[in-house]
C-alpha cells in the first residue's frame, strides 16, 4: 500500500507520486472506492485516478540508484531487443512500453538508437513510427533514472545518448 508522497512506476505513464487517496467525486453513488490520486512526472498536468484495489499489479517500486548505476554501467554489453521486421516490429515495441520494466526499456532505447543509425549510415530515413515509440520510451526511462540518480532528466538523457554515440554499428550488440 501506498502512502501520499511516495513515487512509483505505474505502467506507461511512468513515474507517479501519490498526491491524496480518495474516493473520487465522478464515481457514482454507491461505489464509494478508494482511488489513488497520482500526479505523472512526466506530463506536468496529468493527474491519474487509480484503484487501490489491485494497484499493486499495476505499479513496480522506483529502481534504486545502484541498478540504475549498474543498468548504465552495463549498456555497452546489454544485448539488442529482438524485433520483428517491418509493421510487427509496432506491437513488440508497445508491448515493452506497457511494461515499463528499466532493463527492458534501456534495451529498446539502445536497440532504437542502433536502428537509427545504421539508416542514417545507410542514407535511409528513421521511420516515424520508431520515432515516435523512441520519444515514449525515453520519457519513461530517463525519467526514472534522474529521479533514482537524484539528477535532472536532461542530464541522464544526456549520460544515456553518450554511451548510445560511441557504440559501434556492429548488429550482433
Amino acid at each position: 500500500m501506498l502512502s501520499i508522497g511516495d513515487v512509483a512506476v505505474y505502467g506507461n505513464h511512468g513515474l507517479c507520486k501519490v498526491a491524496d487517496t480518495l474516493v473520487p467525486s465522478f464515481l457514482p453513488k454507491g461505489s464509494e472506492k478508494m482511488y489513488y490520486q497520482m500526479i505523472s512526472a512526466i506530463d506536468s498536468g496529468g493527474v491519474l485516478y487509480v484503484p487501490m484495489d489491485g494497484a499493486e499489479d499495476k505499479m513496480r517500486e522506483v529502481i534504486s540508484a545502484e541498478m540504475a548505476a549498474d543498468l548504465i554501467d552495463g549498456l555497452d554489453d546489454m544485448s539488442l531487443t529482438d524485433l520483428p521486421v517491418g509493421k510487427k516490429a509496432e506491437a513488440v515495441i508497445s508491448d515493452i512500453c506497457k511494461k515499463n520494466e528499466a532493463e527492458d526499456m534501456l534495451s529498446l532505447i539502445k536497440t532504437l538508437y542502433h536502428i537509427k543509425a545504421v539508416r542514417a549510415a545507410e542514407g535511409k530515413k528513421f521511420a516515424s513510427v520508431d520515432e515516435r515509440y523512441l520519444g515514449v520510451a525515453e520519457k519513461l526511462f530517463y525519467s526514472e533514472i534522474a529521479y533514482a540518480l537524484d539528477m535532472e532528466f536532461e542530464e541522464a538523457r544526456e549520460k544515456i545518448t553518450g554511451i548510445l554515440a560511441q557504440l559501434p554499428l556492429e548488429a550482433d550488440k
